[in-house]
């Protein structure tokens, strides 16, 4: 029995999908870091919201090129600009 071949640009994008997810969970992380002090409340919101983007990261496979481009469109824009995360998130 032969392994289906997987195309390296399928890796390579579905890698980017994974660092721009690590990126957003950074940023959120940051964000819950600042609130756990004055608005416990709100941190905990985030930590529930980072869990989604874990599941979310965790979801990526190769083999789902259309999940990996829509990860890639909907959330690396988001990342390279923090009103905009903000805004969407």
């Amino acid at each position: 029995m032969t392994e289906q071949e997987i195309p390296y640009d399928a890796i390579v994008r579905a890698e980017i999908a994974i660092e721009i997810l690590n990126q957003a969970r950074a940023i959120v992380t940051a964000r819950v870091y600042e609130l756990e002090a004055t608005d416990p409340d709100a941190a905990e919101a985030l930590r529930s919201r980072r869990r989604d983007l874990i599941a979310l990261q965790q979801s990526i496979t190769v083999a789902d090129r259309e999940s990996v481009e829509s990860v890639i469109a909907l959330w690396g824009p988001r990342v390279k600009d923090d009103a905009r995360f903000w805004a969407e998130f």
